[in-house]
Order: C-alpha cells, then sequence, then structure tokens
C-alpha cells in the first residue's frame, strides 16, 4: 500500500512540475535612443534573462529609421553577444528594409518607416548559459546612426511543447 501511495505522489509532483515548467509566455521590450548609443561610442545595449532550460527563447531588432538616409536596402551591423559567464561572440547581421519573411515594416511619414527583424527563433540554454546575457549592436557604418531614431530589442519566452 505504501509503495502505490509513493508512486502515486511521485507521479502528481512530476505532473506539476510539467505543467509549471516554462508554463506561460513572457519576454521583455527594450528602446535605446540614437543619442544614448551616440554616447556609448554608437552601441545599442541591451540584456536579457535567460534562466530556464525547459523554454525556447525568440529575439527581434526593431528600428525606426529614415530610409532616405540609407544607401542601399538594408541594414548592417556587428552584434556582440556575452554570455553570462563572459563568453563573447561577433557576428555581422544584415537587416533588410523592404518586408520579406518575417520581417514587419509599418510605414511612418514620408521616408520614416518601423521596422522588425527576426533575429534568433527557437533556441533552448543550457545550465551553463542561463544567466544574464548582454547584446551590443553597432552599426557597421557609423554615418547610419544618422538614419536611426533608435533601435530596439525584444526577447520572448515560449512554453515548450511536446515535438519542438
Amino acid at each position: 500500500m505504501k509503495a502505490r501511495n509513493s508512486l502515486i505522489l511521485l507521479l502528481g509532483v512530476l505532473g506539476g512540475l510539467l505543467l509549471t515548467g516554462c508554463a506561460k509566455p513572457s519576454g521583455d521590450y527594450f528602446l535605446v535612443s540614437t543619442e544614448t548609443a551616440r554616447l556609448h561610442e554608437g552601441s545599442f545595449d541591451f540584456t536579457m534573462d535567460l534562466d530556464d532550460t525547459t523554454c525556447r527563447y525568440s529575439t527581434t531588432l526593431a528600428a525606426r529609421v529614415v530610409t532616405s538616409r540609407v544607401p542601399g536596402n538594408a541594414l548592417a551591423f556587428d552584434i556582440h553577444v556575452t554570455s553570462p559567464i563572459g563568453e563573447t561572440t561577433i557576428e555581422r547581421g544584415t537587416f533588410p528594409l523592404y518586408p520579406a519573411d518575417g520581417v514587419r515594416a509599418r510605414a511612418g511619414s514620408g521616408s520614416l518607416v518601423d521596422f522588425a527583424w527576426p533575429w534568433r527563433t527557437g533556441f533552448q540554454v543550457s545550465g551553463a548559459e542561463t544567466g544574464r546575457w548582454r547584446i551590443s549592436v553597432t552599426p557597421t557604418d557609423p554615418d547610419l546612426l544618422d538614419a536611426l531614431y533608435g533601435l530596439g530589442f525584444s526577447y520572448e519566452v515560449m512554453p515548450w511543447e511536446k515535438g519542438n
């Protein structure tokens, strides 16, 4: 009888953990003005807390752009990502100034347009990677600061679903 009660209790605890592990979507949004970036050597700096290994995360970059001040049809950024243990990776991201797969554009007045670009989608972190991550985004061409009103960064926490 005791073994049966222990089994029922264990199944109840496991069921509770499954229901509470990454139970609800959440996230955060940050916006850095171009003037603030100028004070930080042209860098837009953000953080994100990735603290649940059972969740999947997605990130988005957004900008308000004066498209007439951008040579070409894309913005290029150097993106420095620093993990909670201090490891840094650097990549170059090129983001189109036209609607494309996943890109959202909302026309403003004249050549002022708001863009949102998916950056990383559906990734997970391991135990050593949990904690506060730092993201530093710098235009590859410093003159692009004149075309930006600001740069935004958001991340979304998505619940884990069977089959992901």
